[in-house]
Formats: C-alpha cells, structure tokens, sequence
C-alpha cells in the first residue's frame, strides 16, 4: 500500500508520514523532496537517529540556511536552485560543486538526468553517504518518540540559535553606544583643549596689556615727578636771589 497516510499535529510541526507516496524508491524520495526544508531535516535525522542524533544541531543549521536561501518560500520551500545551492555549499566550506554532488547522487541512481534545483535531502545524502533506498523507507510513525525528540532538539537548536543572535545583536549595540560615548567624549576633551587654550592665549593677551598700562603709568609717574622736581627747583632758586 503506497498511499500517503498523513497525521497532522500542529500547523506549525511536522506532520507525520508513516509512508511515503510512490511506486519505487525513487518516487519515494522525488516525494520525499516536495516536503518543506525543516521536514526533509527531521524525516532524516528519523531514519539515521542512531547514527547521526549528534548532529542534529549542524543539520538545524543546514535548514536554517536553505531556508534563508530560499527566497521565494523560505521555510515553506522545499528545495534551492542552483545559484543559491551554490551559495550554501560555499557558506559551510564545501569544496565539491552541484554537479559533482548530482553526479555522484546520480551513480547510486537517486537521481535522474533532468534535475534543476537542489532539496536538502540531497544534499544530507551526499553529506553523509547515506543509504537513499534505506532512508525513504524508513519508518516514521513507529517511531513517534524519536521524532518528537529529533522536533524537540530541533526546536531546543532553534530558540539557541535565536538568542545567541539577539545577544549579538545586543553586543554590537552596546558597542555602537559606546564608540559613540567615546567619540563624544574625545570631543568633549579636544573642546575642553581648546577653551584651555583659548583662555591662556586671553589671559596672556591680558597680561601684555596690563604691562603696557604699567609701563604707560610709570612713564606718566616718572615724568609728573621729574616735573615737580624741576618746579621745585626753580622756586628754590627764585627765593634765593
């Protein structure tokens, strides 16, 4: 019996396949590839648990950016075309091109000629050398514990992910105040110089004005006194004839 047989739980959670759509695994997976990024992540991290649970937040990652690759549909998007898949496997450092990863999925026959875009279970299949014909038959409502625990860890991933980035958001905030604390404050500083300044260049100014009075009211003592002198004198002498 190939029919879907689909439970839904919440809108926003995985809706669990008990078996996927198709006559032969390689319908199977072409189905498997029209579930949304965050699906095909936990349809995978479901079938591989005992070996993978440990990456379960690297493969968060993963959906994370086809998700944001996705510019179209986002999270509600199942698959990157080229350029973007491009872009993700050269934002995780990935040396190998889309078309050695087709190529090689490919040669195990996951895939055929005409394939355009790039989901992320090809990806995770490459990334892994996992069994593709294994994966698409793997049981999925049976294992309803294992996937809540793969959707809790996922969504534990998630809130991580998203207060780690506020807080970096945060940080270069407060880093931006600040700078601007600091350059307001080396201006405070450099105004303050200059009014220094401006106020020794007065205070200076107003000593040179202060000597040149001083010089002035000596000169007018000096010659009041020769004066008074010679006054003095010439009386002296008139009284004396």
């Amino acid at each position: 019996d190939h029919h879907q047989d689909k439970t839904t739980t919440t809108p926003s959670s995985f809706s669990f396949f008990k078996m996927l759509a198709g006559a032969t695994d390689f319908d199977k997976l072409k189905e498997l590839c029209t579930l949304n990024h965050k699906e095909q992540v936990i349809w995978f991290l479901n079938a591989f648990w005992h070996k993978h649970a440990d990456e379960a937040e690297l493969l968060w990652k993963y959906q994370h950016k086809f998700a944001e690759l996705d510019l179209q549909n986002h999270e509600a998007g199942h698959d990157l075309d080229e350029l973007n898949a491009h872009r993700f496997l050269e934002f995780f450092n990935e040396t190998m091109t889309v078309r050695q990863m087709r190529d090689t999925l490919r040669a195990t026959g996951a895939i055929g000629d005409k394939f355009k875009n790039v989901p992320i279970t090809h990806y995770l299949i490459y990334r892994y050398s996992a069994d593709w014909k294994y994966l698409v038959n793997a049981s999925q409502g049976d294992n309803k514990a294992e996937i809540e625990q793969a959707q809790r860890m996922l969504e534990a991933v998630q809130a991580a992910y998203k207060e780690s980035e506020a807080k970096a958001q945060a940080a270069a905030a407060a880093l931006r105040e600040a700078q601007t604390r600091e350059a307001a404050a080396v201006a405070a500083v450099a105004e303050a110089k200059l009014r220094e300044e401006e106020s020794h260049a007065a205070k200076a100014e107003l000593e040179v004005a202060l000597a040149e009075v001083q010089k002035q009211e000596d000169a007018y003592n000096n010659k009041k006194a020769d004066l008074e002198r010679k006054s003095e004198e010439g009386g002296v002498v008139s009284r004396n004839k």
